[in-house]
């Protein structure tokens, strides 16, 4: 065997390893950017809350798969079949908020909701901590992995986790496009003035909007609660990482936020191989990501071209 590393096949089976992992991350991550590219998309609020929304989900999901020890009675529950229970929470709780604290607000200057939905994320974050401490939390869930060849094998739980969050990104697409419903949403993001002309209740679609980008959040949070420990202040990750997203596919370009997460995640996993320390410097590559982009290509791969 050659000693140039290049040739080493071991080296290459890890590599093609760390890549297929970084698109199986990459999808988890599309799901809830695509509920932040909703949002902007739709209202043009930039919502610096949304990945406490992800903490949410994973603390939801902590609490419904430990129910018996929270209540003292029932049983554990699988975290993938508490989502039919955290989800429906999670979009009256982003319908709630929309109602009560961003519709009077959208269409105004932009800095207002930004800092309402800066408020309330730290809000959030303290009332987590309040209630769970700051102690990280996991929930050990397949811990076994897929043989894909000899030398290739891929956790269970990312490789179920990708599957669950592209039917679900799939289903939001297929509802944006084919529903009644999802074409008002279009609609609104493109001209809210001309659809509310139309008949369409723009505030209703603000409401639903913000309710189905809680959602996503809270689903991805509960598909990154099997993959890694959170806390409290996870939520900042997950923040940067889908505003990264949303910078590199383009503000408000749905299938550009699916596939600027794809690559968010196998860059993730690249660094975190190929880098000394590599997992130190992970976080850095969205950091990193997001601000090239906006030097380099300000409205990102697919935004539009603006003059």
């Amino acid at each position: 065997m050659s000693d140039n590393v290049f040739y080493d096949m071991q080296w290459l089976a890890d590599l093609a390893t760390v890549v297929m992992s970084g698109l199986m991350q990459g999808g988890v991550y599309a799901m809830f950017a695509v509920g932040l590219t909703l949002i902007f998309g739709v209202m043009r609020v930039i919502n610096v809350a949304h990945g406490e929304f992800v903490v949410l989900g994973a603390y939801l999901t902590f609490v419904v798969f430990n129910s018996p020890q929270f209540l003292g009675y029932g049983v554990y529950i699988d975290p993938l079949l508490a989502m039919f229970i955290t989800l429906p929470i999670a979009f009256c709780l982003g319908y709630l908020v929309q109602k009560v604290l961003l519709n009077a607000v959208v269409g105004g200057p932009e800095l207002t909701p930004l800092l309402i939905t800066f408020g309330l994320g730290i809000s959030m974050i303290n009332i987590i901590e309040w209630i769970f401490s700051t102690d990280y939390r996991t929930i050990p869930y397949f811990p076994d992995a897929f043989q894909i060849t000899e030398n290739i094998r891929l956790g269970k739980n990312k490789v179920i986790s990708f599957l669950i969050a592209f039917f679900i990104t799939f289903g939001v697409f297929f509802f944006l496009k084919f529903h009644r419903l999802g074409k008002a949403i279009r609609a609104t993001a493109q001209n809210a003035d001309v659809a509310m002309v139309c008949g369409i209740d723009i505030y209703r679609v603000y409401l639903i909007t913000f309710g189905l980008a809680t959602a996503l959040a809270v689903a991805g949070g509960t598909l990154v609660s099997i993959q890694f420990g959170f806390n409290p202040e996870t939520g900042l990750t997950y923040t940067v990482i889908a505003f990264a997203i949303i910078v590199l596919g383009g503000r408000g370009h749905y299938v550009g936020a699916f596939i600027g997460a794809l690559m968010l995640g196998v860059l993730e996993n690249l660094v975190s191989f190929m880098v000394p320390n590599g997992t130190a410097m992970v976080e850095m590559a969205a950091y990193g990501t997001m601000v090239l982009v906006l030097l380099v290509r300000p409205r990102g791969l697919f935004g539009p071209k603006v003059d």
